[in-house]
């Protein structure tokens, strides 16, 4: 027998809420909404924040670890596209792939000797004069800057002292610094090997490492987590292949403009501004900040007035013309979160974090825009998922969904009928 449609619950119906609402319940009258929500907030925020503290903790726990992969994944990117050049003009990818390491190795090699050669010959014969331009450096602070006496005799004592001994026995190493050196070399030998190994199979396998990982994933966010991974993917390799080329022309410019000043050590600083380039920032200021150091100390005010003014103009082209030219297509990161980047990862990891703070918060931007838009798109469907409408007092009826839906109120039959079993009825989008 059906009921009278004009007929209204009473009001001591078993469907209504009591009156003070039911404590922990959404329909609990006596807690504000706005409180209700800020609680919610709360309780995530914790649980988000204890999350990120215990990864920082671990990390910082396994930093040699942590810095051996991302070294490994940094050198992939620099490698794979090369290896894949060769695989596609006819060279086995295992034979390229052993072609791109060993010529990597034999460079990295080349430039460490030919370094060691030309440093250790040139510093030997440029002590005193590097010796006297630091003692110079030390009374123009104190007396033209006026910064303090102590700072500044500490600052140029230590640099003195390691561009110029006071004694033989002074440099001797005792045993307990040859040993911790060597322990440092073993130390940094076994990273290496284990960055070149990691490596090498990233750019051997990368592919069929990659879908194994994606098995992990849930079925329905498979194809997200593959769409977030190529995108940071292909962040990582275009903001390296930028760095690099932009680093190589900074170094080549600054390396002439040191050669036609007549500045020593042109070699060893042009070295220096390749590798501060990969540190954004802070890096190009380090590297120019010491290339007006050396020429200040071995020619005079100058030659380092020179020198700054070459460091500035290499600096302001890279910043304004190949910048822009050849990193359009990376991710772009706001000089403020470049700078916290910077901090963080040298807060954790020291300089390497430094190196690769900047590149890992890249990634991690491309994956956070990757799944975005990819929610975006999901969001954009029309079709409501996942919806369950409650008939009853309160409630909404089938004709005013359909009415918000833009479809005729149906009867219930067919696919675009909703089942009414328990009260609830599945929107058409969940079949």
């Amino acid at each position: 027998m059906s009921a009278d449609p004009d007929q209204r619950p009473s009001a001591g119906s078993p469907t209504d809420p009591p009156a003070g609402g039911q404590a922990g319940t959404a329909t609990d009258a006596g807690v504000p909404a706005g409180v209700r929500t800020a609680g919610m907030w709360c309780v995530w925020t914790l649980a988000i924040g204890a999350v990120v503290y215990f990864a920082v903790q671990l990390a910082v726990v396994l930093g040699t670890v942590v810095l051996t992969f991302l070294a490994g994944l940094l050198l992939t990117a620099l490698m794979r596209p090369v290896v894949s050049w060769l695989d596609r003009g006819g060279l086995p990818r295992l034979a390229a792939t052993w072609l791109v390491m060993v010529v990597f190795l034999a460079l990295l090699g080349g430039v460490v000797y030919f370094l060691q050669q030309q440093v250790a010959g040139q510093l030997a014969s440029l002590r005193p004069t590097l010796a006297s331009g630091l003692d110079r450096l030390r009374s123009s602070l104190v007396e033209t800057v006026g910064l303090s006496p102590q700072r500044v005799n500490s600052l140029i004592d230590g640099l003195i002292s390691q561009v110029a001994p006071s004694g033989a026995g002074a440099g001797a190493p005792g045993p307990g610094m040859l040993l911790s050196g060597a322990t440092a070399a073993i130390s940094v030998a076994a990273a290496l090997v284990l960055a070149l190994f990691t490596a090498f199979w990233l750019v051997y396998d990368g592919a069929r490492i990659w879908r194994l990982c994606l098995r992990l994933v849930p079925a329905d966010r498979r194809a997200a987590a593959d769409a977030a991974g190529n995108g940071a993917w292909k962040t990582l390799g275009g903001y390296l292949r930028g760095t690099t080329i932009v680093a190589l022309m900074d170094a080549v410019g600054i390396g002439l403009a040191l050669v036609l000043i007549g500045v020593p050590l042109p070699f060893a600083l042009a070295v220096l501004t390749f590798l501060g380039a990969y540190v954004p920032v802070v890096g190009a200021f380090v590297a120019g900040l010491a290339a007006v150091l050396v020429a200040y100390a071995s020619g005079g005010l100058t030659e380092a007035l020179w020198v700054l003014a070459a460091v500035v103009v290499v600096q302001q082209v890279e910043g304004n013309l190949l910048q822009p030219l050849i990193m359009r297509r990376t991710v772009f990161l706001h000089p403020l979160g470049i700078v916290y980047a910077l901090t963080v990862g040298g807060l954790l990891w020291g300089i390497a974090g430094a190196v690769v703070a900047v590149p890992l918060t890249a990634v991690l931007y491309a994956i956070a825009v990757a799944l975005a838009g990819r929610h975006g798109e999901e969001d954009a469907d029309p079709r409501p998922r996942g919806l369950r409408l409650r008939f009853g007092p309160g409630g909404a009826s089938r004709r005013e969904v359909s009415a918000a839906a833009g479809r005729p109120a149906g009867d219930g039959a067919g696919s675009g009928g909703a089942s009414r079993r328990g009260g609830a009825a599945e929107a058409p989008g969940d079949s």
